[in-house]
């Protein structure tokens, strides 16, 4: 199962898990939230105001009949004098403030205006009143049952939003007209008790759609969440492709070093933990190339020097017999011919000088083969060149140095081999007709040293630069081709790399890296070009 597939299989499973229970949850809520919105105990609520509020307004129209039948009692039952009405009322006024009346009087029949049905037959005789009609307003008048007197006929009545009560009293020795009581109901009770009414039929009509309702709210909650999972969803797979993708760069990259491609580098995209991965991955296969490298030089030294041991040992042998022999020959000609004499003394002479070179190639090979070990100790890189530089005064050195670089340990000797055959190297090559210059730059490159060796030579062909380090490799007559060896061997053994550039026409450039902890200290190899 690949990466990406399994990244994908978590991100559903983190994504879908969480809305299950999420779900119900909400659906669970949305339950109880409209229980106890529409619960019992507020449904009794409304109903006890209902019923405290039925309970005052009828207590209201009770006293009403009480305090109007009080009134006609103490009034005549001819009323069309008003002075005798006025003075009853202004007898009653402190106990019955809050009735009022209307006197309508037989002639006021012909005056009688209809209100298109709004009123009973009976008060359209005060229709014709301003302020009867103020009182009344647009609304409607309707009976209500009442009691009658045994003398009298008294009926009540009311308007349809019980603001208003009234009270007709006709005497039974009156032909028309009447007396018309009335009494206005607080409007805050009425609107508080109009409101009990509106909320208990919002209620009950919430009650009967108490199922529906929870459903309006819920689906439209499954859709929104259901949109931001998709949007999660989506979100997690864009992170988990971005995620998948340098990790499976990096299983194919492993791969593929194991396969033996040492050159793999991976780029880094994205930051954080993975980032770091990457880079620290980078590190480990260039670690890791560079000693590869390092070790198959390394073994290549190792073989060289046994060859040069060997070849050192079977070519002294022979020389001194050879030269014994070649010196016999010619001390114990005695003949007369002196062509031949002069023949046998140059050949001799040839012969020992080629058995000196081959003296020469047998004490190099001899010192190649035995090469010491390190015995480092701290010093000054800079002081040094600065002291070889005066070995060769023919040679125009110019040395760069940074003042970063510290002492460190390094073994004086063996480097000062590498630097003296540097030297002798570049001034073997240089053109006969210049002299030789050579520029010298020591600068530090976190925990190393590098030395950056350029000779103002010829440079070195493109198809010999890859093997200027092989023992034995020379481009010159007179050379063994062991001096570069010796010198890339001095360097390994510091745990250090060594590599060459030569751009046509412009000399050859040595690089150094040697680790600034010693030799035996540095805790991984230098990557070597």
């Amino acid at each position: 199962m690949s990466i990406r597939f399994r990244l994908l299989i978590m991100c559903v499973i983190a994504t879908i898990l969480p809305a299950i229970p999420i779900t119900y949850l909400v659906r669970d809520l949305l339950d109880k939230s409209f229980d106890v919105g529409l619960s019992s105990t507020m449904s009794d609520a409304l109903e006890s105001g209902m019923s405290v509020s039925r309970k005052y307004l009828v207590r209201l129209q009770s006293e009403f009949e009480k305090d109007v039948q009080g009134i006609i009692a103490h009034i005549p039952p001819t009323y069309a004098d008003p002075s005798r009405v006025d003075a009853v009322f202004e007898q009653y006024a402190d106990e019955n403030g809050t009735i009022g009346y209307f006197v309508a009087s037989p002639e006021d029949s012909m005056y009688a205006e209809s209100r298109e049905g709004s009123l009973p037959p009976a008060l359209e005789v005060f229709a014709f009143q301003p302020e009867f009609t103020a009182l009344i307003e647009t609304r409607s008048v309707s009976p209500r049952p009442g009691h009658a007197n045994n003398r009298d006929t008294l009926a009540y009545f009311e308007t349809e939003d019980k603001a208003v009560q009234l009270a007709l009293w006709k005497p039974a020795s009156a032909d028309d007209g009447g007396l018309l009581f009335y009494r206005e109901i607080d409007p805050e009770f009425l609107a508080s008790a109009q409101r009990l009414v509106h909320g208990r039929q919002i209620f009950a009509q919430l009650r009967l759609a108490q199922g529906a309702l929870s459903h309006s709210f819920f689906y439209p909650f499954i859709i929104v969440y259901g949109v931001i999972l998709l949007l999660a969803l989506l979100l997690a797979l864009f992170v988990a492709e971005r995620m998948a993708t340098p990790v499976r760069n990096l299983a194919e990259a492993s791969e593929a070093v194991a396969g033996g491609n040492w050159q793999i580098q991976l780029r880094r995209t994205i930051g954080g933990e993975i980032g770091r991965l990457i880079d620290s991955f980078n590190l480990m296969v260039s670690r890791l190339d560079s000693q590869r490298r390092r070790l198959l030089d390394m073994e290549k030294v190792m073989g060289w020097r046994e060859m040069a041991r060997h070849l050192a040992h079977e070519i002294k042998n022979p020389l001194l017999p050879i030269r014994l022999a070649v010196q016999e020959m010619r001390d114990q000609y005695r003949g007369d011919d002196k062509a031949y004499g002069e023949f046998l003394d140059e050949s001799t002479r040839v012969v020992e000088d080629e058995l000196g070179h081959l003296q020469r190639l047998v004490r190099e090979f001899s010192m190649f083969a035995k090469l010491p070990g390190l015995s480092p100790t701290t010093g000054s890189l800079e002081r040094l060149l600065s002291d070889l530089a005066k070995l060769y005064p023919q040679v125009e050195t110019h040395i760069s140095a940074d003042p970063t670089v510290p002492e460190f340990p390094f073994d004086q000797d063996q480097m000062r081999r590498v630097f003296v055959n540097l030297f002798d190297n570049a001034r073997s090559v240089s053109r006969i007709e210049n002299a030789t210059k050579i520029s010298i730059e020591l600068k530090r490159s976190e925990s190393d040293a590098v030395i950056i060796f350029s000779d103002n030579g010829p440079g070195i062909p493109a198809e010999y630069i890859n093997r200027v380090f092989d023992p034995y490799f020379t481009t010159r007559r007179t050379g063994t081709g062991l001096g570069l060896a010796l010198v890339k061997s001095i360097v390994l053994m510091h745990q250090g790399t060594i590599y060459v550039e030569s751009p046509p026409g412009r000399g050859a450039t040595f690089t150094m890296v040697l680790p600034l902890s010693g030799p035996g200290n540095n805790e991984a190899p230098q990557e070597e070009r």
